[in-house]
């Protein structure tokens, strides 16, 4: 590896990278040894991997940690005696670096994912928003469309009900008799008072008798010399 591709970092980055704080200058020098642009996400999913080629490039910071127990600048200047001010290291190489270079892919890919399914859920949520006002109406429309199908199903049930009370009088037509011989006799009385002459009367007559005659057949009721003076089977008389 030439000097040309190494680059100096101050301990303090270096170390803040190995222990897992996050800073710009460690996502710089996360970038650098990755060979990628990172953000403050990607470089925290990456530095382990960082972390573990220092390691291997520098014994000094296998094992490295801290809890906290003192400040940082004391661990700081306790790691300066080991290895110095500043650090010189090279870019990931090798398998190192391919397993990095398909971690951000996967996760570079999973972000465009996101942002698709994010533009989606905006959209829908704007498409619900603009047919919300309508909800309301909808609703109401249903519930009318209920009533009314309720109305003509109970409208159909009286149809059916009715169409069975009719079955009996089907090529019926039930007739009040006495009803009908009165009506008979009321349009002979008045079509001879609107006659006048002996020829026209006596044509009225004969039509009126035979009307008569028909109706008593029909009903039993009238004997066959119903006529000027005869008495219907009612025995009520008819004549003028």
């Amino acid at each position: 590896m030439s000097d040309v591709a190494r680059k100096v970092f101050p301990l303090e980055s270096v170390l803040a990278l190995l222990v897992g704080k996050e800073d710009a200058a460690v996502t710089e020098m996360a970038g650098f040894l990755t060979g990628r642009s990172l953000c403050c996400c990607s470089t925290a999913l990456v530095a382990p991997m960082a972390a573990g080629w220092l390691a291997n490039l520098y014994p000094a910071f296998i094992n490295l940690k801290y809890d906290g127990s003192q400040p940082w600048a004391n661990f700081v200047s306790g790691m300066r005696s080991q290895v110095g001010d500043n650090v010189s290291v090279p870019p990931m190489t090798g398998p190192s670096q391919a397993m990095v270079a398909k971690v951000l892919d996967a996760m570079a890919e999973k972000a465009e994912t996101l942002k698709v399914q994010a533009a989606e859920i905006t959209t829908l949520q704007a498409r619900v928003e603009a047919l919300e006002p309508f909800q309301g109406k909808a609703e109401e429309q249903e519930k009318k469309i209920g009533q009314l199908e309720a109305k003509v199903k109970s409208q159909n049930a009286d149809i059916g009900a009715l169409r069975r009370e009719m079955i009996p009088f089907q090529g019926k037509m039930p007739v009040d008799q006495q009803e009908l011989e009165n009506i008979i006799k009321d349009a002979i009385v008045k079509n001879l008072k609107n006659f006048t002459g002996g020829m026209a009367a006596a044509g009225v007559v004969a039509a009126g008798e035979a009307v008569a005659e028909a109706a008593a057949e029909e009903s039993g009721g009238v004997p066959d010399s119903f006529g000027f003076g005869a008495s219907g089977s009612d025995g009520d008389g008819f004549g003028f």
